[in-house]
């Protein structure tokens, strides 16, 4: 079985951010990076939900891309 680094960077390298996001919100820590890959996963599969509260929901999938590519280094591009 593969980690879910491994599997982060295959699904970036894949081109699919989305997925990679997807398995990064999955992280069972409590950390700031976690909350941040969760909640731009929730803006990006629930975006009315995000607009009713008043968060723009592709800002928040957009940073939390931006926090995954920092963390695991990878490209952004």
């Amino acid at each position: 079985m593969r980690s879910k680094t491994d599997q982060i960077r295959n699904a970036w390298a894949a081109g699919d951010k989305i997925a990679a996001l997807r398995i990064a919100s999955k992280f069972f820590d409590l950390s700031e990076e976690t909350m941040t890959f969760q909640r731009g996963y929730q803006a990006h599969i629930n975006p009315a939900f995000f607009k009713q509260i008043g968060k723009d929901p592709e800002a928040l999938t957009a940073t939390a891309i931006s926090a995954l590519a920092a963390k695991f280094k990878l490209p952004e591009g």
